[in-house]
């Protein structure tokens, strides 16, 4: 394990392994970000087997190309649905704020 001290924060970080498509990543990370990179390594495998079963990819660049492409568009939907909420929400504090200043 590494330690890092700054500031009087201690920032831990360890060596995982990371395994995707078959393959090893060796990767050194803060502790907290470990079950997110597991989880997402995780959700690439799935999406690497459905490619391979569905479509009968056997290319490894193809169903990681495939599988990037799937997760980048889902990020997208979110950020799109998190832009529109914050729009949303702007556009009621505007109401509220004009009610208050007219009375």
């Amino acid at each position: 394990m590494h330690c890092r001290i700054t500031k009087h924060v201690i920032n831990m970080s360890q060596k995982v392994n990371i395994r995707i498509a078959g393959k090893n990543y060796p990767l050194v990370v803060q502790h907290e970000e470990e079950e997110v990179l597991r989880n997402a390594a995780k959700r690439i495998e799935e999406y690497v087997t459905t490619f391979e079963k569905k479509y009968n990819i056997s290319e490894k660049q193809d169903v990681l190309a495939m599988s990037a492409l799937q997760l980048a568009s889902e990020l997208e939907n979110l950020l799109n649905e998190k832009t529109k909420e914050q729009q949303e929400i702007l556009l009621r504090i505007k109401k509220i704020s004009n009610l208050v200043t007219e009375k």
